[in-house]
């Protein structure tokens, strides 16, 4: 008897640990090659972020007549650290969390997507204004910090800097999903419905559920202006299903007074004019300091609607839609004096503008992923973005044809090639660099991106 109670208060015990028990796993990517690319500025990893934008087309930084070679730092996917946990509060409800730190494979620095007006140089990478997701910029928890409670009836509630509804979704429908190679992937712009330095939302309330097999999703942020507590608010939402074979997925987004950056010259003198303001300098004609860069502000408005469907073993066909709305601001005199930009990357404003006048870009994909064989798997698509504006200096369109082969050496271990072609006409041309005693600067409309890496998960 003595025995068998000792072993009833034995396994009571043990039943008590394993339901309030908790884990911590650690994770990451690790994603190296080399890359080459036409009509090209520098392949320059110190940067932090991936070796080359599809499309540098700002400041000192326009392409070159000529290919560049280098390092590629994130080819297939973003090189990243991260850890997750949860405890099992019982009742099927867990606490968890979750803190990632994406990273340069070329140097081991935080990520930044070559946000310009970092005081390093005067030409170059130091100036080009990023088309990459800029909501990396060397924070300490750049990917994710969050916290929130799971459980399995109700769903999962977070609270912190977490990614987009958009940018959770755009993964799973991205037919090239590539960081290098795919102008989803790897632009903020789609999953920051607008903006590239929108694709993850800080101090957010985030909730994922599904209902009767629904995906019903949605995200607020508050934006916290005294006097005006609409400036900076971010609202998104999703409804969708997916199944075996098939998926459908919705999504909205809207932001007041979302933030876009460009860089200025180090040093270079900015004059103020209508619907600019200048919160570091006592008058126009002052020159920029380090660290300094320009920002546009706009509300903005996003609509993205994609599909998947497998109509054979190891074929998937994909496609999808974003339409994007950039409006004049309200309110934009909340942004005057504000000393640090809002994502807290450290970097200073020089310039807050407004958006003079209304844009809108309507994208379209589709293309297909193929596994011939468990080990040798192959993406193909096609993107096309269309730019309208009343400004005709702001029409125009880009398109891309990108592809990519896979060899998997083991479950966590890839191979793969991959490249891009890019077009782009109307307000998307850009000009070539002049280079003294060399190349003349010509009109570049075709840009071609490829790269032969190595990814590694664990």
């Amino acid at each position: 008897m003595k025995k068998s109670l000792l072993a009833i208060a034995a396994m009571t015990a043990f039943a008590g640990a394993a339901q309030a028990q908790s884990s911590v796993t650690i994770y990451g990517i690790l994603d190296v090659g080399v890359m080459g690319q036409t009509n090209s500025s520098s392949l320059n990893s110190s940067t932090g972020g991936t070796s080359a934008n599809l499309k540098d087309p700002a400041n000192a930084s326009y392409p070159r007549n000529g290919n560049s070679f280098g390092f590629m730092a994130g080819g297939e996917s973003a090189n990243r650290i991260g850890f997750k946990g949860q405890e099992d509060l019982g009742g099927g409800t867990k606490a968890i969390f979750q803190l990632e730190q994406r990273f340069s494979s070329a140097n081991g620095s935080s990520n930044a997507t070559g946000l310009p007006g970092n005081g390093k140089t005067t030409t170059g990478m130091g100036n080009m204004s990023s088309f990459g997701d800029s909501s990396n910029q060397g924070q300490l928890f750049n990917g994710m910090a969050y916290a929130g409670l799971s459980n399995d009836k109700y769903g999962t509630l977070t609270l912190g800097r977490q990614q987009t509804l958009m940018l959770d979704n755009i993964g799973g429908y991205d037919p090239v999903n590539a960081y290098s190679f795919s102008p989803l992937a790897y632009s903020g712009s789609f999953a920051g419905g607008g903006y590239t330095d929108d694709g993850r939302a800080n101090g957010a309330l985030k909730l994922k559920e599904k209902i009767m097999g629904f995906d019903v999703n949605a995200l607020y942020a508050p934006g916290g202006y005294a006097g005006s507590n609409g400036v900076g608010t971010r609202l998104e939402g999703q409804i969708g299903y997916e199944a075996a074979k098939w998926g459908v997925q919705a999504l909205m987004d809207m932001q007041e007074g979302a933030t876009s950056l460009t860089g200025v010259t180090y040093g270079q003198a900015q004059a103020t004019t209508a619907g600019t303001y200048n919160p570091n300098i006592g008058a126009a004609g002052q020159t920029a300091g380090t660290n300094m860069v320009n920002a546009t502000i706009a509300n903005t408005r996003s609509t993205m609607v994609t599909a998947k469907f497998s109509p054979v073993d190891n074929l998937w066909l994909k496609a999808g839609f974003q339409y994007m709305y950039f409006g004049t601001p309200s309110n934009v005199q909340y942004y005057v004096g504000q000393p640090v930009l809002p994502n807290g990357s450290g970097f200073s404003v020089f310039n807050y503008t407004a958006l003079q006048q209304p844009v809108t870009k309507n994208t379209f994909w589709l293309g297909a992923n193929y596994d011939f064989t468990p080990a040798v798997k192959g993406s193909v698509g096609y993107y096309q973005q269309n730019i309208n504006s009343s400004a005709t200096t702001t029409a125009g369109k880009q398109n891309y044809i990108s592809a990519m082969a896979e060899y998997y050496l083991s479950k966590r271990t890839n191979l793969y090639a991959a490249g891009t072609l890019a077009g782009y006409m109307g307000s998307s041309l850009v000009t070539s660099q002049a280079t003294t005693g060399g190349a003349t600067a010509t009109t570049v409309n075709q840009q071609f991106t490829y790269g032969l890496g190595m990814r590694h998960t664990f």
